[in-house]
């Protein structure tokens, strides 16, 4: 039995599909969007103050286990 290029490929990308399957990681991304200001209008103490607000909120809803960002 002769195999071809496309059957080889196919093989060739199945394989690959299946050993980077194996290495993908377990954590789970997520997000939340708020209406909750700061009480200071857009002044969010730059990207580190952002990143605080957002932990804050998080912790206040008993999500406060993960590291939250602000997306700016």
């Amino acid at each position: 039995m002769r195999v071809g290029w496309t059957e080889l490929a196919a093989a060739a990308g199945l394989l690959v599909l299946t050993a980077s399957a194996g290495q993908a990681q377990t954590a789970e991304m997520s997000f939340f969007v708020t209406s909750a200001g700061s009480g200071k209008g857009a002044d969010l103490g730059g990207l580190a103050g952002a990143d605080a607000i957002c932990q804050r909120l998080a912790q206040a809803v008993g999500a406060g286990g993960k590291t939250w960002r602000a997306y700016l």
